[in-house]
């Protein structure tokens, strides 16, 4: 046999295979998955929060004792103002001219209308 090339009438009998068209796929959805940015805000808002919270609590702390402070502040005050009524009650009742003059005629003091001096109160 030979190498010899040789012409027919025919077409060629070539089949071409068409290449796949590749459908568009459809990219899932990335539900669920948090950006570092995202997550960054998130826990920065939620530090600021705890933060706020902690400061209010604190200083919610801070007014109840001061309040408490006030209150026993208070009731020490009306204690003694109610101690220096009942003082200055008992000033008057022991400073009334009869027991004076009945104490003063058991000492052995009389009275004499020239030397009797009046002294002002308060």
């Amino acid at each position: 046999m030979s190498n010899v090339a040789y012409k027919t009438d025919a077409a060629p009998n070539i089949h071409r295979k068409q290449a796949p068209v590749p459908e568009p796929s459809k990219q899932p959805l990335r539900r669920g998955k948090v950006t570092l940015g995202e997550k960054l805000l998130i826990s920065i808002a939620v530090a600021i929060v705890l933060i706020m919270a902690f400061r209010i609590i604190s200083v919610q702390a801070q007014i109840y004792s001061i309040n408490e402070k006030t209150q026993n502040q208070e009731t020490k005050v009306s204690a003694k103002e109610k101690q220096t009524g009942d003082l200055s009650t008992e000033v008057k009742s022991l400073s009334r001219y009869e027991r004076v003059y009945k104490l003063a005629k058991k000492k052995g003091l009389k009275l004499n209308g020239e030397n009797v001096k009046v002294v002002g109160g308060q």
